[in-house]
């Protein structure tokens, strides 16, 4: 009947501990069920009289903090922070309106509207809670919190100095940028790590005051004959350069016979070919060029003798290098190229060059060469890549131009005779050579 039925729905309310008892026993199914439906019931009786928020807390010791507390530092502030697209706020787990409410420090310092409440609607008693402010107030904007730029004061005339030197100043690699073999991005770099090497290789420039029986005299014949041999043999400009460079290494750490210096000439070019040669000369063509003087054999031991002396090493940086960069900085034509070589290879004979480094000798023997070709001047893009300013060129160029000046007179004559030939466009024979700034710069040399 409908009375019994209505009589079954309301089951006695069962205590929590009762709850237990009934899950921690064996019971008969009929029981449990009606247990499970007592327990899950909003009857008042099953509402606990334990005080709510802070008081319940302090009554079971229990400190109020988050899910990891202070052990991991999380807040619940880190739990409502909004994420995501829109700035929509994922929420970790739904918390009680009325612990939401308790003004403690220990859960959050936002306003307690700013937190996310649970949807379901309590039944607790709500008489302690109380009223939330609206809003909280926002300080002020500070009027000086973003202050206008102040114009400070420039030197109109620097300005204009700085942007002209830009402006003036050529980008030589520019169109090299698309051909990689040309290295046209690391072209800096290769030429600054050469002018470290230069000054690493750099021989000193009294080293013969250590030898007892070679002075400058020998060395100039040796190096005047060489010069003929190197043109005979038609080899690259490059083993010239290498050649008197190991001439003048091995010398500074060697001490060497008169009678032997002819052997470490030839020896010195033997391996300058092998290192810039496609096709080195044979060791018979150096025995046939010195009037067989020295034997095959002689000449292979001094080669052992020179490598080891020499560790090995002959990656120095050339004249010729830098003179290739300087000329095209400068845009020099085929005359003015020339010209600078047959000035470079008339140092090779002086003893006295050796205090100069090789990218110095390179732009002084270009800048001489625009002063006989074509009256220029030292442009700013070649003062940016040779790094070097006229001034600091001066006692170079009185050097050379001495060397110049007395050349006629001189009894080194395979420089002169060799570019004073057509395929070197006579720049040996030309006027500019003995024109009035020549003169003056000879004559301001201090080692004459």
């Amino acid at each position: 009947s409908s009375s019994n039925r209505q009589q079954q729905k309301r089951q006695v309310p069962l205590s929590r501990w009762t709850f237990l008892f009934l899950l921690l026993f064996e019971v008969d199914e009929k029981t449990r069920r009606m247990a499970l439906r007592a327990f899950h019931t909003s009857a008042d009786e099953n509402v606990s009289h334990i005080p709510r928020g802070k008081a319940a807390l302090t009554r079971m010791d229990i400190k109020p903090r988050t899910a990891l507390g202070t052990i991991g530092g999380n807040s619940l502030r880190d739990r409502h922070a909004p994420s995501g697209k829109g700035g929509v706020t994922k929420t970790a787990f739904a918390v009680p309106a009325q612990i939401t409410r308790v003004k403690t420090d220990a859960f959050t310092t936002r306003p307690p509207s700013q937190l996310t409440t649970s949807t379901t609607t309590s039944a607790l008693p709500t008489h302690n809670r109380q009223p939330t402010p609206a809003h909280k107030p926002t300080p002020p904007q500070q009027e000086d919190e973003f202050p206008e730029p102040e114009v400070m004061d420039m030197d109109v005339g620097q300005i204009a100095l700085a942007l002209s030197n830009k402006l003036v100043i050529e980008d030589i690699d520019e169109s090299d940028r698309d051909n990689p073999q040309l290295c046209a991005e690391y072209v800096k770099e290769i030429y600054a790590y050469m002018r470290e090497l230069e000054i690493k290789y750099q021989v000193d420039p009294a080293y013969l005051s250590t030898q007892s029986q070679i002075n400058s005299k020998m060395r100039a014949i040796l190096i005047d004959w060489l010069i003929q041999v190197h043109l005979r043999f038609t080899l690259l400009q490059e083993t010239l350069y290498l050649t008197v460079s190991i001439i003048d290494r091995y010398l500074q750490v060697e001490p060497c016979d008169k009678s032997d210096l002819q052997l470490v000439g030839v020896t010195a070019m033997l391996i300058a070919s092998k290192y810039e040669e496609m096709y080195a000369p044979q060791v018979d063509d150096f025995v046939f060029i010195t009037d067989r003087t020295y034997s095959s054999d002689r000449i292979r031991s001094m080669e052992r003798h020179m490598l080891n002396a020499l560790d090995y090493s002959f990656g120095n940086p050339l004249c010729l290098h830098f003179l290739r960069r300087y000329s095209r900085a400068g845009n020099a034509g085929p005359e003015m190229h020339t010209m600078a070589k047959f000035l470079l290879e008339l140092s090779l004979t002086d003893y006295h060059c050796l205090r100069f480094l090789p990218s110095q000798l390179a732009a002084t023997a270009l800048y001489i060469s625009c002063k006989i070709c074509s009256d220029g001047e030292w442009t700013p893009t070649l003062h940016h890549y040779s790094t070097y300013s006229e001034s600091q060129l001066l006692p170079c160029a009185g050097r050379l131009t001495w060397l110049v000046s007395h050349m006629a007179t001189s009894k080194q004559q395979a420089v002169r005779k060799k570019y004073s030939s057509s395929k070197f466009l006579k720049v040996a024979t030309n006027s500019g050579l003995h024109s009035r700034p020549i003169r003056e710069l000879a004559a301001a040399d201090s080692t004459s």
